[in-house]
C-alpha cells in the first residue's frame, strides 16, 4: 500500500513592510505548534517584493 500525506501551509507575516525583521517567537510558535500535531515541515518559501521580506510560507505534511 502506498503511503498517502496530506498537507497544509501556513504563513508568518513579517513585522514591517519596510524592514526584513521576521518575528522569529512566531515562527518557533507556529513550527512547534504544527510539529506537536505531527505536522513535518517540508518547505519554506520566502514572499518578498524590492528586497523587502514581507512574509514566510511553511508547508507542511504528515501522513493519514
Amino acid at each position: 500500500m502506498r503511503k498517502r500525506f496530506e498537507y497544509k501551509t501556513v504563513e508568518v507575516k513579517s513585522k514591517s513592510v519596510w524592514t526584513n525583521e521576521v518575528p522569529t517567537d512566531e515562527i518557533d510558535e507556529t513550527l512547534n505548534k504544527y510539529g506537536q500535531d505531527g505536522w513535518e515541515l517540508v518547505a519554506i518559501k520566502v514572499i518578498s517584493s524590492m528586497g523587502t521580506s514581507l512574509s514566510n510560507l511553511y508547508t507542511f505534511k504528515r501522513e493519514l
